[in-house]
């Protein structure tokens, strides 16, 4: 068995929209895919990841260890930014383009 620690983003409950983060240990043998996405956590825009395992669950992670990570290669967003920041850079960008 390999269990590796990752921090999971869950919402407190069905109807909020706040989140609160979950360290959750997960099998590597039952991982089925992980993908990289952007995500909006705390009025951020940050990098995480999505997470499909063998039983069916879909978790949204903040941090995977560093052997997955590696595994994925170096085409990740650095950073992050504000999602207000992020909004307003695409509509200068639209307009621009008109």
């Amino acid at each position: 068995m390999a269990l590796e620690r990752f921090k999971i983003v869950s919402p407190k409950d069905g109807q909020s929209v706040d989140n609160i983060f979950e360290t959750l240990l997960i099998n590597l043998d039952h991982i089925i895919s992980l993908k990289p996405i952007r995500m909006v956590v705390e009025e951020k825009l940050v990098m995480g990841y999505w997470i499909r395992t063998s039983n069916g669950k879909k978790y949204r992670a903040v941090e995977i260890p560093d052997s997955l990570k590696a595994t994925l290669g170096s085409d990740e967003i650095d950073g992050s930014t504000t999602v207000l920041n992020v909004l307003s850079d695409d509509l200068n960008q639209q307009e621009l383009l008109n």
